[in-house]
């Protein structure tokens, strides 16, 4: 057993390391909204084109006050922002939650959760088209609220079709997974039962998505569509576990097959987790495994999905909790190491004043390793921040 002097020795040694860990990396306020005509509490995270320049969503503000999709341009003076378009809160959609994805050709694509059907207000599924005077906005499908769905929350995966997820309706009132042609209209819908999910708010990763209810506990579940439109359940969270419940982030799946993605609530410190699901191949299934579980100083709540570096770290971000007195989240590193330990380091603890705060979506990295994301709290104007961290 150590004596005294030595423990104070390594307990000061490890506060000494906890603190350098935690202020290891810098935070830059790339733009805040004004709540206005710009924009108001970015919900999604953004993504780059192959210029550099990031592209993401508002939920609120813009003219009518039903969001916005924006571009902010880098330029020797800072980040210019531009709006690209602003909902009306018609037929056009408003609410936009899951941010937007490019196709081969250019055009941006997203979701809307509301707006749309003038009987139901139960969101679109959106196409802006660049041409040489703007963006061309269509709306590729309005929700009805029956079998096909209401309230897209999530983002879209494209290819040669559109893949998305509906938060509510469909036959069961749990949502649906649906695919959409580029064109437009609608080839099929599966709705979500309870048993194999209900409310998936994130985005699909391929065919795989979360939801944040459902399944055995009703604590949200794992589900894989087949490629015969079938849906899979891949694995049910249960409350009593360490890799917690109530899954809203995207999942993020590694050359392995692997599944990597994170809880809003519970896991040993109560604050929700990081997991793994590691695919055995001789199995055929995957094996649940809880990477971290968040305690408050070190993050809480986290909504958002994960990013992989080259060395197989994970980041990711926190609605809440941290160091700062601000309690409003922090953005997070995870390291792997042997028997399947994963260190945390806080790379950045929000405030909710000028840096920012409370960010839900998942972050991207550029080429030099930078991280990017939103949050909605804060920011110059409290109306919530694009954000820059370098680790």
């Amino acid at each position: 057993m150590p004596s005294g002097k030595l423990t104070v020795v390594l307990t000061f040694t490890l506060i000494l390391t906890l603190f350098t860990s935690a202020f290891a990396a810098t935070e830059k306020v790339l733009y805040s909204f004004t709540g206005g005509d710009d924009g108001d509490q970015p919900y999604a995270g953004v993504i780059f084109d192959n210029a550099g320049n990031l592209y993401g969503t508002t939920q609120f503000g813009g003219v009518y006050g039903g969001g916005v999709v924006f571009e902010l341009s880098p330029s020797q003076n800072g980040w210019t922002e531009t709006v690209l378009y602003t909902f009306t809160r018609a037929t056009d959609g408003s609410l936009p939650l899951g941010g937007v994805v490019f196709d081969a050709a250019g055009n941006l694509y997203g979701t809307a959760a509301e707006g749309g059907d003038p009987d139901c207000q139960c969101g679109t599924v959106f196409k802006l088209a660049p041409t040489g005077n703007g963006w061309t906005f269509s709306v590729l499908h309005a929700f009805t609220g029956g079998k096909d769905g209401a309230l897209p929350a999530g983002g879209l995966v494209v290819g040669s079709q559109i893949l998305g997820t509906t938060v509510s309706g469909g036959a069961f009132g749990c949502g649906t997974a649906f695919e959409l042609p580029l064109s437009g209209g609608f080839d099929w819908v599966h709705p979500l039962s309870g048993n194999n999910g209900c409310q998936p708010w994130a985005s699909l990763a391929g065919r795989a998505a979360t939801t944040y209810n459902g399944g055995k506990y009703s604590a949200g579940n794992i589900f894989e569509l087949s490629w015969g439109h079938h849906v899979k359940g891949l694995h049910v969270f249960n409350p009593a576990k360490p890799l917690g419940y109530y899954p809203l982030g995207a999942l993020l799946r590694d050359s392995n097959f692997n599944l990597y993605g994170t809880t809003y609530a519970g896991g040993v410190g109560g604050g929700g987790a990081v997991f793994e699901l590691i695919w055995i191949p001789t199995r055929g299934h995957y094996k649940p495994v809880a990477l971290h579980s968040f305690s408050g100083s070190d993050g809480g709540g986290s909504a958002s999905g994960l990013v992989m570096d080259a060395a197989g770290n994970l980041y990711g971000t926190t609605t809440y909790g941290g160091t700062d007195p601000g309690f409003d989240g922090v953005v997070f590193k995870l390291t792997p190491g042997p028997k399947n330990v994963w260190p945390e380091t806080v790379l950045h603890s929000f405030s909710g004043g000028a840096d920012g705060g409370a960010p839900y979506g998942t972050i991207v990295s550029d080429s030099a390793g930078n991280l990017y994301g939103t949050g909605i709290d804060g920011g110059d104007h409290g109306h919530g921040v694009v954000f820059e961290v370098t680790p």
